[in-house]
């Protein structure tokens, strides 16, 4: 007969959080997040919260969003911290929606010099400037452990150095796991499915097969798959209710980009992936693959097919990425917007240049069936604008210079607005439709600003998330809790969307070579 376990003193002790600043402009909704516990928010953090409330992007956004959120909750009748055990009157509590109770704490000790605290003192000596706001957080968490001797104070940082710190001066410190995402949930590949001949010969044969629930209740609806029997094996797509589907296109079928080159995929998992980038159903696919592996190549091709090719599914591809630097930050750079973007778009006019190798000029007489189906895209009414402005310009032959400069074979894309590449700062209040949207190294997009990305798609329109979450460039990212993986995780397995992962590099021995070891 086993014995239960009885819960440590620990373990059963109330609990109160220490939020660091950058918690907060991580998640702006975390105050909710915490179930029935306190929550305690050193006045330090407000004071740091204001100095970022005028940022721009997102991290301004949030730090406003939480100004408001708690100027909301104070703004009714306050009450004394109970958990202060009476010091610390200047400090402000609220109880929360869900049981919870926010205190925002002022470090009496910090104020008075009062308190013969041996581990503050212990702080106060081993970090000499205590002007820092990191210090003064830290005296803030000693502060409560001092006061609510029978609580658990917890400090929830993202910040490396922080928590460090905390651990060293044998704080218990946190990461804030809300939005992380464990192996178990995404990641190793795709699962394959053993079965038998018949099954397997039918398969092939019919395009599909309906296996039993045993062989298929582990699978989420969407889930790209391989079907097996023995050495023999093909992708396949999971369709819900026991049904495995084949894939759109061949192992040898190409798709043919209006005016550029034909692309195949390479190997089993470009197959999958254009799989969901051609399905009008699916609206969100998210693609999770280290450097060199070409999803973003396939993604912009697909996206080009449907935009500019005979099906014309949307009237533009909409390109972007975060503006992360990678080493030392370059500062401002001059220019028009154009400008100042183009470092950061440089890698989509280099897959550009890919597809669109093989362009040949042509003569005005001798027009192909592709340019008079280009031409009959860009003379619809939302590009008459663009038309009018080119139609003031000399005709030239394509590849003729203007301005001493080559016109590139891609040019016309963006003259006839199919083709906008914009920064995401500005893509907050937009309503995007019967746009397919591209964000590119979407692994250092924070949880928040990938909710912000997806709710701008309007009707009609498809987004791509693609990224390599062992690429966080992110100072307060890391692989399981960037907004790449928080996406795939949270809408993984629903009706309109699609998660692919790629391990194949397909760019070069090298690059696979780096991708892997280095």
């Amino acid at each position: 007969m086993s014995k239960e376990k009885t819960p440590s003193l620990s373990a059963s002790k109330a609990k109160i959080f220490v939020l660091d600043t950058n918690v907060l402009l991580h998640d702006p909704q975390c105050l909710h997040k915490f179930e029935d516990n306190t929550i305690a928010i050193p006045v330090e953090v407000l004071e740091e919260l204001d100095g970022k409330k005028s940022a721009p992007g997102e991290l301004g956004f949030s730090a406003r969003k939480i100004h408001r959120d708690l100027r909301a909750l104070f703004d009714e009748s306050l009450e004394t911290p109970p958990e202060l055990n009476g010091k610390g009157s200047s400090a402000l509590s609220r109880a929360l929606p869900n049981g919870g109770r926010l205190v925002v704490v002022i470090n009496d000790y910090m104020v008075s010099g009062e308190g013969d605290n041996h581990a503050l003192n212990r702080l106060k000596a081993t970090l000499v400037n205590m002007e820092k706001m990191d210090s003064r957080i830290l005296a803030s968490v000693f502060f409560l452990k001092d006061v609510c001797p029978d609580c658990r104070v917890i400090l929830v940082t993202k910040d490396a150095n922080m928590a460090l710190k905390g651990i060293a001066l044998g704080l218990e410190v946190e990461d804030y796991m809300n939005d992380k995402v464990t192996t178990a949930k995404l990641g190793g590949g795709c699962k394959t499915i053993q079965v038998d001949e018949d099954d397997y010969e039918r398969f092939l044969e019919e395009h599909g097969v309906d296996l039993s629930p045993e062989l298929t209740s582990h699978l989420t609806l969407n889930e790209y798959i391989y079907i097996s029997n023995g050495e023999f094996r093909e992708p396949a797509r999971y369709r819900g209710d026991g049904q495995i589907d084949g894939l759109i296109l061949g192992a040898d079928v190409g798709v043919k980009i209006p005016k550029g080159i034909r692309i195949h995929p390479l190997n089993a998992e470009q197959r999958m992936l254009m799989d969901a980038l051609l399905d009008e159903d699916i609206k969100l696919v998210t693609c999770i693959g280290k450097a060199g592996t070409g999803k973003t190549l396939v993604s912009i091709a697909m996206a080009l097919f449907q935009t500019i090719g005979e099906d014309n599914l949307y009237e533009r591809v909409f390109i972007t990425r975060p503006l992360v630097n990678i080493g030392k930050d370059t500062g401002a750079l001059p220019g028009t917007l154009d400008e100042k973007m183009a470092p950061y778009i440089a890698p989509f006019f280099d897959n550009l240049e890919v597809l669109f190798s093989n362009r040949k000029v042509l003569k005005q007489e001798e027009p192909s069936r592709e340019e008079s189906h280009i031409n009959r895209i860009t003379s619809t009414r939302k590009r008459k604008k663009a038309m009018a402005k080119l139609a003031k310009q000399p005709t030239k032959l394509e590849g003729e210079e203007e301005d001493n400069k080559p016109r590139k074979p891609f040019q016309f894309l963006f003259d006839y607005g199919m083709v906008e590449v914009e920064a995401m700062t500005f893509i907050r209040g937009r309503s995007l439709s019967n746009t397919i949207f591209i964000i590119d190294e979407a692994q250092n997009l924070t949880p928040h600003e990938a909710k912000t990305v997806v709710s701008r798609m309007a009707e009609g329109s498809k987004v791509i998330l693609l990224g390599d979450p062992y690429q966080v460039d992110s100072m307060f990212l890391d692989a399981w809790s960037n907004g790449l993986v928080h996406t795939a995780q949270r809408l993984k397995g629903t009706e309109i969307t699609a998660h692919l992962e790629l391990s194949t590099g397909v760019r070069s021995e090298l690059a696979d070579l780096a991708a892997d070891l280095l």
